[in-house]
């Protein structure tokens, strides 16, 4: 009869990777927390100003984003795609998971903390004379007062066990289902196509639901949204599984004169421009603010469509105002 195949004992170099975690974690405390009183307020200080700056000129910069969308969004096809299937499906659940994550690390570190006894439980009675109290020190000074990787495996152990294991897999699990969602959306097929449906048939609804009056069925209103859900998603449904260049460019047209639209009457708003003295969301929830942005759409999408199918690019110059995008995208396609 064979005998059974002896365990190997690991326990030594789990302890040794445990302390160096811990030496390691402590250390990068240390070194943020020497940061923070050194150069935070400094760095906080210089970028108050340049902050300030950015948050008066948003409505400008997302307004320009959406003219960029409509002109050239083509050329940045896997990080538009990528930032909706995070913005959809994708953001609210990592960062719940992350979020209760760290709630919950800081509620175990602070109980660690309170657990640690007080420097005045160690304080003992200083020594009479100088001479005693030189003997003190040089005691103090031969002994090794950095912790052994026992004491600090215990610390490491102590604190992974005051941390909930199952909010750490689902905090990891919810980054890779991101990642994984972004990698099938890029490779195209049926994941692209319930993706860009989906965009479709929310943005479309939102636009269309000012002009559909369902007052004289108020009883039916849930069964009446759903069967317009339907229909959308049989229409763009269609269209992106038989000609999905064109679902992608009325996805571009559709979010690009959105933003251009919503945050451009915003500025027009701040400067007065607007006629009648109405606000952003009245005029864009007018009849002459949905032409407008029918308008807008139409031609966005045209333009894209004709950019996808032709298969053109850029210039120089737009490459060299766009490389963060298109480092970017080049990061992206790696995935």
């Amino acid at each position: 009869m064979s005998s059974k195949p002896q365990p190997y004992n690991v326990s030594p170099a789990v302890t040794t990777g445990l302390a160096a975690a811990s030496r390691g974690t402590q250390a990068a405390t240390k070194l943020v927390r020497s940061f923070s009183a050194d150069h935070g307020e400094r760095l906080g200080r210089n970028l108050s100003p340049i902050r300030e700056r950015i948050m008066k000129r948003v409505e400008i910069v997302w307004t320009v984003l959406g003219f960029i969308l409509l002109i050239h969004g083509s050329q940045f096809k896997n990080l538009f795609l990528c930032t909706q299937v995070i913005m959809e499906f994708c953001f609210g659940r990592v960062k719940s998971a992350y979020v209760s994550l760290y709630e919950d690390v800081m509620t175990a570190h602070s109980k660690i903390q309170g657990d640690e006894p007080t420097n005045d439980s160690t304080i003992k009675e200083e020594p009479e004379n100088k001479h005693a109290k030189k003997r003190q020190d040089s005691k103090k000074d031969s002994k090794d007062t950095s912790p052994s990787n026992d004491e600090e495996s215990a610390a490491a152990k102590k604190m992974l066990k005051s941390v909930d294991a199952d909010k750490v897999t689902s905090a990891v699990f919810e980054l890779f289902a991101g990642y994984m969602a972004c990698h099938m959306v890029m490779q195209g097929g049926l994941a692209r196509t319930a993706v860009v449906t989906h965009v479709l048939v929310k943005t479309c609804k939102l636009k269309l639901k000012p002009f559909i009056d369902f007052s004289d069925h108020a009883d039916m209103q849930v069964w009446l949204d759903l069967f317009l859900s339907l229909v959308l998603y049989a229409g763009f449904g269609f269209t992106a599984v038989f000609a999905p260049s064109w679902a992608f460019a009325i996805n571009l047209g559709l979010i690009g004169s959105d933003m251009v639209l919503s945050h451009g009457l915003r500025i027009a708003e701040n400067m007065g421009k607007i006629p009648g003295g109405e606000t952003a969301e009245q005029f864009a929830d007018s009849m002459t603010g949905f032409l407008v942005y029918v308008v807008l759409v139409g031609c966005g999408s045209l333009w894209q469509f004709w950019a996808v199918m032709a298969e053109s690019g850029v210039a120089w110059y737009f490459q060299m105002v766009y490389l963060p995008a298109y480092v970017g995208e080049s990061l992206i396609s790696l995935l």
